[in-house]
């Protein structure tokens, strides 16, 4: 029933419409609601179709298949799996929604061994822009099945993911706390990692550094995830033998036990932004990301409430190897011939007062890493569709080849542009011709 009333509701939004799209009735969709900016999943003059009704799930054990209600948040998805020996490749963080993540491609623990989350949909339940809800897989409507992992909300609302599932039980994970004078020996694990996970696709790694003006001081957070009960394998060797550790809550524990954690350390109360971009893995440009990032920073190290903190995180050449294997996505990693880092500034603070500068400053810090990485020979065009600022184009990103087929499939499945034109937030398929204009 619930279905169906977003299915009207989308056909009402879709053609109820006057001379122009000024006087449609705009509308946005919320999932999770992690998005930092505003917009992305709110409307002051329109109509905003919340998902959170959408939250059952079921599996079916003998087909590997979990069906999951868009409006789920990955912590609900693991406690429900978790009885059941059962796991999905899905967020890493407790609080974030399912559907932005999947549709904005998604990364996850077991990024090695499956690619990113989108290519583990086998079905995505699709209410497109004329109230129609269809099946879109691999052998229906199967030419936007690539579409929708990594398209956003371009081609209509998803209301169910059936996800493939994985006999799963514990793993071996946790975070390590450094000092910042331990940069070198960081640098030195995260390059070489990063280029040996397709030695090891159980292993996963993340490297945050972050200043908070609370304390005055920069730490260094190292966290692992070994996808199997197995403590401390070869693979992190290095990174165990980094001196002068100040915490550690690295044991064996289960997906909701790390993905709790990680949303403990989220800051979602705050102001907040999130700028990005990607870089072929190298030791000296992460250096030099970590000093550009540093000297955007000093002028406001006493910022009320300011965390200023930047992500360092593998993309090997493993995953997008996966990616092709389950039949592809439209983000254009798979081009990459080198494995890569995906880097993200994210900056949170209490005033708004501060909004301008600190937003400046973000997008500032990746304008300049940008400039280097040119510089260094190191550039990816990849940009995070999930870690996108909002004035930066995750879509342009994918190629040309990849966006003409995005504009394909909007004039096939949206030919008036519901969600070109009515839908405000996300990120938009550059050239789309729509009725609605």
């Amino acid at each position: 029933m619930l279905l169906l009333r977003v299915a009207l509701v989308t056909i009402t939004l879709g053609f109820t419409r006057a001379a122009s799209s000024s006087e449609c009735c705009q509308f946005s969709v919320k999932g999770g609601g992690h998005t930092p900016f505003p917009g992305a999943a709110s409307i002051n003059d329109g109509v905003t179709i919340d998902l959170a009704k959408l939250n059952t799930i079921s599996v079916d054990k003998n087909a590997n298949i979990a069906y999951v209600g868009s409006g789920l948040k990955w912590g609900q998805i693991y406690e429900y799996l978790e009885p059941k020996n059962m796991m999905v490749a899905g967020g890493r963080d407790s609080l974030v929604g399912i559907g932005g993540l999947i549709v904005g491609g998604g990364y996850s623990w077991f990024a090695p061994q499956k690619g990113f989350v989108a290519d583990t949909v086998i079905n995505f339940e699709l209410v497109v822009g004329n109230g129609s809800i269809i099946n879109v897989n691999a052998t229906s409507n199967s030419d936007l099945f690539v579409g929708l992992k990594g398209g956003g909300n371009n081609f209509g609302i998803v209301t169910r993911y059936d996800m493939e599932t994985f006999p799963f039980d514990k793993l071996w994970g946790g975070i390590m706390v450094y000092p910042a004078s331990t940069a070198k020996a960081q640098i030195n694990f995260f390059t070489n990692f990063t280029n040996h996970i397709s030695d090891d696709p159980k292993a996963n790694f993340l490297n945050i550094w972050s200043y908070k003006q609370v304390s005055g001081t920069q730490s260094i957070f190292n966290v692992i995830d070994y996808v199997a009960p197995v403590v401390a394998p070869a693979i992190y060797s290095d990174a165990l033998a980094i001196p002068d550790l100040v915490s550690s809550t690295m044991r064996i524990t289960n997906v909701s036990s790390l993905t709790d954690e990680l949303s403990g350390t989220s800051t979602l109360d705050s102001r907040y932004i999130f700028v990005t971009t990607t870089f072929s893995n190298s030791a000296e440009m992460y250096e030099t990301a970590v000093n550009i990032s540093n000297k955007h920073l000093e002028p406001f190290k006493n910022t009320t409430g300011l965390v200023w903190s930047i992500l360092f995180q593998p993309i090997p050449l493993i995953v997008s190897e996966h990616s092709v294997a389950a039949g592809g996505n439209i983000m254009g990693v798979d081009r990459s011939k080198d494995n890569l880092t995906l880097f993200l500034v994210y900056v949170t603070w209490l005033e708004a007062s501060d909004d301008q500068k600190l937003t400046d400053a973000a997008y500032a810090t990746v304008e300049e890493i940008n400039a280097a990485t040119d510089d260094l020979g190191v550039t990816n065009p990849f940009v995070y569709l999930n870690y996108a600022g909002k004035t930066q184009n995750p879509l342009a990103g994918y190629g040309e080849k990849n966006t003409e087929k995005m504009r394909a499939l909007s004039k096939k499945y949206d030919p008036r542009g519901t969600f070109q034109k009515l839908v405000k937030g996300g990120f938009k398929i550059p050239g789309v011709e729509t009725v609605i204009d």
